[in-house]
């Protein structure tokens, strides 16, 4: 079109010249028509530039916020050592194929990888969170005691009273973890200001009300239209008011009419422990906390999970070979151990967190500790020791060396027991030969010296809950 215009600015400059009144005046209207025809076209380009750029940004905050699950994440370095970048490191004992714990010590407090219960009393200062469950979320002090936030609301359970997606805005303004979906902070006050930063930054400031709500609550996935009314009933805001025309008492004035339209209902806040009868202090809250009570009566709770999970399909129940991860897999230390990065995707021992998935699932308290060790540490007092195996129980097999009574590092492994004999146990459990299946153990292995190389050292049953 502007060589058009050209054309006929020429052309009128020619009939002007010649002192053709009649055709300058048709040329005249011809350039006008055209003019406006371009600007039409330029405003189409510059709205279909503007969609494009929507879309562009909308798949960046998708990409973004898949690259914040650890799942994702798993994945991509699993790619990453498959083109030489890292390697998966294992460790083989006497010939076994299963992997055995060599694993990495980042739990958010150090003492959460020890076997020194947590201090009594809390909660204090929530630094890590993650959904354990359908309505239940496992939050971690600062002291490294847990605590269950369960039923109530999503909003709730996740101190997040405006649902505000996981992503980067998220953890930088104070995220300490996620229920896959929507983030998780610390406390209330970190939530609601999380929505004030949201509202005054650049991607919602420059909007009027009616088209950050739009934003925010998008008509694809709510009644927008009855989020603006209420909003604006709430504040006795008009919809069109720019929010970088508001005063900051009438941003916070948004903030708690979205958090009541998100909806905030209560529900149960308690430590992760064991609910049977105690003998002793409890290590969260002084009060007791020794369950006596063990579960044997209801084995099935937990054994059910397990054999589901082994008769899935040998795919779904395997680690995948090459960098790719089963997410399954990856979904058992989600659960199993909140706060643990499965850097090596599934090739990453999984055995203790299978045991913790069966057992968080079926209603029990698991130890949320990636290492066999952790089970025979018992800090939560939420297994009580037998004198010998006994069917589904959970067994605990050590390796060598054993000079540290503590068992404060060092391999292992761990089950439930389905079967044994006075020299063997068969132990349902994961990461037996790369999968989810039985399988036959020695219950003591010595090598040619005579020197113990691996031994069953503890045979535990869970709580009652």
């Amino acid at each position: 079109m502007s060589e058009l215009i050209s054309t006929l600015e020429a052309e009128l400059s020619e009939a002007t010249a010649s002192g053709n009144v009649s055709r300058a005046s048709e040329i005249k209207v011809a350039i006008d028509d055209v003019t406006f025809l371009r600007a039409q076209s330029l405003v189409a380009e510059g709205n279909a530039l503007a969609a494009q750029i929507a879309a562009a940004r909308l798949s960046l905050e998708q990409v973004i916020a898949r690259l914040e699950s650890r799942t994702d994440i798993t994945r991509i370095v699993n790619l990453a050592s498959g083109i030489g970048v890292s390697a998966p490191t294992s460790v083989q004992t006497n010939g076994n194929s299963d992997m055995i714990e060599n694993m990495r010590t980042e739990p958010p407090v150090d003492n959460m990888n020890t076997s020194a219960p947590p201090p009594a009393g809390g909660p204090s200062a929530f630094i890590a969170a993650h959904k354990t469950a359908t309505k239940s979320v496992l939050l971690i002090d600062d002291q490294g005691r847990e605590f269950l936030r369960v039923g109530g609301s999503r909003s709730w359970r996740n101190f997040n009273p405006g649902n505000i997606r996981k992503g980067n805005f998220s953890t930088s303004n104070g995220a300490i973890g996620d229920d896959g979906s929507f983030a998780i902070f610390p406390d209330k006050k970190t939530g609601q200001k999380a929505i004030e930063v949201l509202l005054r930054g650049r991607s919602y400031g420059p909007l009027t009300i009616e088209a950050a709500i739009n934003r925010y609550a998008p008509p694809s996935e709510n009644d927008t239209r009855s989020y603006v009314d209420f909003v604006v009933q709430q504040t006795n805001l008009n919809r069109g008011d720019v929010l970088d025309d508001l005063r900051i008492a009438e941003i916070r004035k948004i903030v708690s009419a979205i958090e009541k339209m998100e909806g905030w209902t209560t529900g149960e806040q308690r430590p992760h422990l064991p609910s049977s009868g105690f003998d002793g202090a409890n290590p969260l809250n002084g009060a007791g906390g020794t369950g006596v009570s063990a579960a044997i009566g209801a084995a099935a709770d937990w054994m059910d999970i397990a054999r589901q999970e082994a008769s899935l399909p040998v795919d779904q129940r395997s680690e995948v070979s090459g960098p790719q991860s089963n997410p399954r897999i990856l979904k058992y230390f989600e659960v199993g151990s909140t706060w643990f990065d499965p850097n090596n995707g599934d090739e990453t021992e999984w055995c203790a967190v299978f045991v913790n998935y069966c057992l968080e699932t079926s209603g029990y308290v698991g130890t949320n500790h990636p290492g066999a060790r952790s089970f025979f540490w018992n800090k939560k007092r939420q297994f009580i020791r037998l004198d010998g195996p006994r069917k589904f129980c959970i067994a605990v097999r050590r390796y060598a060396p054993f000079d540290d009574a503590a068992w404060e590092t060092g391999a292992g492994h761990v089950g439930f027991l389905v079967d044994y004999s006075d020299t063997s146990v068969t132990l349902l459990g994961g990461n037996q030969g790369n999968t989810v299946k039985e399988k036959t153990y020695p219950r003591r292995v010595e090598g040619a010296n005579g020197v113990v190389e691996s031994e069953f050292v503890a045979f535990m049953m869970p709580v009652m809950n």
